[in-house]
């Protein structure tokens, strides 16, 4: 059963990538990922998914499409394919506008502006004419034009000659540039009787005035593509014989690009915090890779359930096409996204610190100021900062929701009153279990979303802004928190990353051992535990009375 996604996380765009920039057909490309928290069922239990867009188009400004429809007699013959899947074979005919009407639903569905689109619609028989140009906000008179065409129905012979002319008019009419990405669907049963079948000056036309892609497209297993390779400049003409070939040959112009694979890079940490890398793999074809109109998708990818929810995560997406075919040796082309997921190990704003002066407000506490710390008396704080998120970003977004211990929770009077931290803040656990267990009678340090029960220590998704509050010392301090023993901020390379620029600037500036490459600023006050073995630490509900 797939675990229920708790929000977007994060959401990554790359820039506009020109694919194939030396070839006649360059295209643009561009990768959206979203890296997503679910909802396993508790905070400990938490994972991630993955999804990604790939969205190709045309590099030039304007995309024009001439659309030649044959409505010469012989297509009221049976196509002998079910090409809508309405349980009927449709004839000819009726399965070319089939094509033409999923043609300008794929540049809708694409997102294109529709002023940058045009599409011509041909109709061709013993003579041809062009019906009509659209854009992609003519919908409904592109529609009407195509019910039109088979209403007509029928009739004539087949003059691919003059198809080609008229799909020329079509293209100087509306004043195309060769520039433009412009290309030519011309579909039909593959049999011309009139006209000939000498298109070589009609084609050179459509390829030199135009730079236009001409595909030719057979109908049913009884076309013929003899004269249709005579003016398809692509791959070669194809037969369509199913709803989905139908759709493919019409919407392939759209997405030229080679592309070859998805490779998906995964590093964190495990449940006891040792390094961690996944590697993904999806090519092309692969079923958990969607070709769409626009490119190329993949939805809901599992993250290897290894990585510890909470601590770091980075992840790469890359969208790898085969190389340039103009620019041979020039190596595979790539797109990329990259995330990052930081921890957050902080006290929220409002929590009293034990200070001699009394307790105070955590948020009116600077630089300087001394506060009592468990293990060395009275310290001076070295470093303080703070971090505000929207109360819906928080709600969202599992690893910011805070963890709230509830008054008496840990013992009577301990807290003093409700405290909220970080899912990641340690707090000091101090008893029989930690000397038996863990061999540590002066306590071990455990994440706070270990912590939870469903009754006196609980996740919070708040309405209003939370402000998460940092305060570190010359070295890993014990303070007391609403009166519960709690970890000052441990500035750790993984820990820093979480932070804005300028504090990690500063933070640098205090610890240089930072800049320096340590993994730490200095050494844990105590044993901090990960993961699933904090669990056994976990204090039980209370139950009511009764």
């Amino acid at each position: 059963m797939m675990a229920g996604t708790s929000g977007t996380t994060d959401v990554q765009t790359s820039p506009n990538v020109v694919i194939d920039p030396d070839s006649s057909n360059p295209q643009s490309v561009q990768l959206t990922s979203t890296l997503s928290t679910t909802d396993g069922g508790g905070v400990d239990r938490d994972g991630f998914e993955l999804s990604g867009s790939l969205n190709v188009s045309g590099e030039s400004e304007k995309i024009n499409v001439v659309i030649a429809i044959d409505t010469s007699g012989s297509t009221a013959n049976s196509s002998n394919t079910d090409f809508n899947g309405d349980g009927t074979d449709e004839t000819i005919l009726e399965a070319e506008l089939i094509g033409a009407q999923d043609l300008f639903d794929a540049y809708v569905a694409a997102g294109y502006d529709p002023a940058d689109v045009t599409i011509s619609l041909v109709d061709y028989s013993t003579g041809a004419t062009v019906i009509g140009t659209y854009n992609l906000d003519d919908g409904a008179a592109y529609t009407q034009a195509l019910q039109d065409i088979a209403d007509d129905g029928p009739n004539g012979a087949t003059n691919f000659d003059a198809a080609l002319d008229r799909s020329i008019d079509a293209f100087q009419d509306i004043g195309t540039d060769e520039t433009d990405t412009n290309i030519v669907v011309f579909m039909s049963d593959g049999f011309p009787t009139r006209g000939g079948t000498n298109f070589t000056s009609e084609v050179n036309t459509l390829e030199d005035d135009f730079g236009a892609q001409i595909s030719g497209i057979g109908i049913g297993p009884g076309s013929s593509l003899n004269a249709l390779n005579l003016l398809d400049n692509t791959d070669g003409a194809q037969k369509v014989l199913t709803g989905a070939g139908l759709t493919g040959a019409i919407v392939k112009p759209l997405t030229q690009a080679d592309f070859e694979r998805f490779e998906i890079e995964i590093e964190g940490v495990d449940e006891n915090g040792d390094p961690l890398t996944q590697i993904i793999t999806l090519n092309e074809g692969d079923p958990e890779v969607i070709q769409t109109p626009s490119g190329w998708s993949f939805s809901n990818l599992q993250v290897s359930e290894e990585f510890q929810v909470g601590s770091n995560l980075n992840v790469t997406v890359n969208a790898i096409f085969a190389e340039d075919p103009a620019d041979p040796g020039s190596g595979e082309q790539v797109v990329t996204t990259e995330h990052s997921l930081s921890v957050v190990v902080c006290f929220v704003a409002g929590t009293m610190i034990s200070t001699p002066d009394g307790q105070v407000a955590i948020e009116t506490l600077e630089v300087g100021d001394r506060v009592i710390t468990r293990d060395h008396g009275m310290q001076r704080i070295s470093w303080i900062g703070s971090t505000t998120f929207p109360g819906r970003y928080v709600a969202n977004n599992a690893h910011l929701r805070p963890v709230v211990i509830r008054k008496d929770a840990m013992s009577k009077g301990v807290p003093d009153r409700d405290l909220r931290v970080s899912r990641q803040h340690r707090i000091l656990v101090r008893d029989w279990r930690a000397d038996l267990l863990f061999g540590d009678p002066d306590g071990v340090l455990v994440p706070a979303f270990s912590l939870c029960n469903d009754s006196t220590i609980v996740e919070e998704r708040p309405d209003a802004p939370v402000t998460y509050l940092h305060m570190a010392f010359d070295r890993h301090e014990v303070v007391y928190a609403n009166g519960l023993e709690a970890e000052s901020f441990h500035p750790a390379e993984r820990t820093v990353s979480g932070l804005s620029s300028p504090q990690r600037d500063e933070l640098m500036e205090i610890f240089p051992e930072l800049r320096a490459g340590e993994a730490f600023a200095y050494d844990a006050a105590r044993k901090e535990l990960r993961g699933r073995d904090a669990q056994v630490l976990a204090f039980p509900r209370k139950v009511a009375n009764g």
